[in-house]
């Protein structure tokens, strides 16, 4: 599962190659399906990946059916999100990309099984460096 968007008063946040990276992880993994789940302002976006969107009758998942959806994920990989706060402390495992605006410390996120990728600058972190990081993860659940 994936969480590629942010809020739009954060773009600092966002990581820009979550489409480089899907295309890396199937170009490996035929077998794996791919999600994201957007929000309202989001569902355009979405439209551009190479995942699945999932959606309610094309509404966005409320929190009950997003909580449901990140505990049926075998792995997630996010940008600083809320839903990536919600994935670690649910207990599933993934990465969250960090970059300069704060620290995976500071907001409490690791876990055993959910990690941070932490960069100075989320445009330099390539998508080859991140599947670097979670191909061994991604082994587990092919």
């Amino acid at each position: 599962m994936l969480f590629p968007f942010c809020s739009p008063l954060l773009p600092h946040k966002k990581w820009p190659y979550f489409n480089e990276l899907i295309n890396l992880i199937k170009s490996h993994y035929v077998n794996i399906e791919i999600v994201v789940a957007p929000a309202s302002n989001e569902i355009e976006e979405a439209k551009k990946t190479n995942a699945i969107i999932v959606t309610n009758n094309n509404e966005p998942l409320n929190i009950p059916e997003l909580a449901g959806l990140i505990l049926k994920a075998s792995y997630v990989i996010a940008n600083d999100t809320g839903p990536a706060h919600m994935s670690a402390h649910l207990g599933r495992s993934g990465v969250v990309l960090f970059g300069h605006h704060t620290t995976a410390k500071k907001v409490s996120i690791e876990t055993d099984k959910f990690k941070a990728i932490s960069v100075e600058d989320l445009n330099s972190l390539t998508a080859e460096k991140v599947y670097s990081q979670i191909k061994d993860k991604l082994e587990l659940i092919n």
